[in-house]
C-alpha cells in the first residue's frame, strides 16, 4: 500500500508529538536532578561531641554568669576542659569575685578552667570511688549531691571547688580550678551541683 503525502505528513506529526510528550512526562519523573537546585541530598548532622564534654553549658552559664566553651582542641571521651568568656549579661555579674582574679580566665595562681574528667570504677564500689575521691576535700567542705550513683561537691584548699558522681560503671568528676573575674565561689558550687543533678 502506498501512503499519500498527506498521510505520511500527519504520521511524521503525530510521532513527534507523542515523543516531546514522553519528554515532557520524562522530565516530570521524581528522581532527583543533580543539577538542579535544591535537590542535593541534605547536609550530614554534626558529629556527636566527645562524651566527656557532658555539662550543660546553657545552665552553667546562668549559674555563673559567664559563658564557657568547651576545649574543641584537646576533648576526649576522657577529659574535657571549658574555658570561661564573657559575662553572659555584658557586664560582671554581682558579688566579689574571688581573691586574687584579674581578668575572665586568670586569677594569681593561675588560668581558670572547668574539667571533666571521666574514668572507669572497675570493681570498685561506688561509694569507695566517692570516698577516694573526696580524700582531698576541704575538711568539712563535702556536700552530697542526689544522684543515681551518688555524687557530691566540696571545695580544695586554696579555694578550687571539686565534683563528682558515679554515672554507671564511670567516675564523673568536675573541677574548677579557680573563680575566674565574674563569678564566685560558691556560684561556682552551686553550678557544680546542678550540673551532677543533671547527669543521666
Amino acid at each position: 500500500m502506498r501512503w499519500s503525502a498527506a498521510t505520511i505528513s500527519r504520521t511524521v506529526v503525530m510521532l513527534t508529538g507523542a515523543l516531546t510528550g514522553a519528554a515532557l512526562l520524562g522530565g516530570c519523573s521524581l528522581g532527583a536532578d543533580p543539577d538542579r537546585p535544591g535537590s542535593a541530598a541534605p547536609p550530614s548532622p554534626p558529629p556527636d561531641p566527645p562524651a566527656a564534654c557532658m555539662l550543660d553549658t546553657a545552665a552553667l552559664a546562668t549559674a555563673t554568669g559567664l559563658t564557657w566553651t568547651p576545649d574543641a582542641t584537646t576533648a576526649s571521651d576522657t577529659r574535657c576542659v571549658y574555658d570561661p568568656g564573657a559575662p553572659t549579661s555584658g557586664v560582671p555579674t554581682s558579688g566579689t569575685p574571688a581573691a586574687g582574679t584579674t581578668a575572665a580566665g586568670d586569677d594569681a595562681d593561675g588560668p581558670a578552667f572547668v574539667a571533666v574528667d571521666v574514668a572507669p570504677t572497675g570493681d570498685t564500689a561506688a561509694n569507695a570511688a566517692l570516698d577516694t575521691a573526696a580524700a582531698a576535700c576541704r575538711p568539712t567542705s563535702r556536700s552530697d549531691v542526689p544522684t543515681a550513683g551518688g555524687g557530691f561537691v566540696c571545695r580544695f584548699e586554696g579555694g578550687s571547688v571539686f565534683a563528682a558522681a558515679v554515672r554507671g560503671d564511670r567516675l564523673v568528676t568536675v573541677s574548677a580550678s579557680a573563680a575566674p573575674s565574674g563569678t564566685t565561689t560558691a556560684q561556682l558550687v552551686t553550678a557544680l551541683r546542678e550540673q551532677l543533678g543533671a547527669l543521666r
